[in-house]
């Protein structure tokens, strides 16, 4: 396995998240007004609820990629410490095809499979 290209994969993917973060985050700090540009009190309830719908969806979008670069930060930790590929639940090598498709990964098959079975 190739932890190097990985890691560069994952700092690569770390940048675009933080761009991604960076561009909600100037589209969410705009009011309600500022994204409708009128009052609230002068629109229809569905232009409203439409606005409010697509602010949660930003807001969700931004956590969604604030939670994947924590997981990306605690890869590229483990990576520098030498932990890097090990599951976080048995110790047993996560598997390569599986850190390919989702370098973040920190456990292995089995163990997310019982993790979302709810074992």
């Amino acid at each position: 396995m190739d932890l190097e290209a990985l890691k560069q994969a994952l700092i690569a993917e770390r940048e675009r998240l933080g761009r991604e973060v960076a561009d909600l985050d100037a589209d969410l700090s705009s009011s309600l007004e500022d994204s409708s540009e009128e009052s609230p009190y002068d629109q229809h309830l569905a232009e409203t609820a439409a606005v409010t719908l697509d602010r949660e969806i930003d807001l969700t979008l931004e956590e969604n990629a604030k939670a994947r670069i924590a997981q990306i930060d605690r890869a590229l930790a483990k990576m520098a410490k030498g932990g890097y590929g090990a599951c976080d639940k048995c110790g047993q090598p996560i598997g390569e095809d599986r850190l390919k498709a989702a370098p973040f990964a920190t456990l292995c098959i089995e163990c997310k499979r019982r993790e979302e079975r709810g074992r």
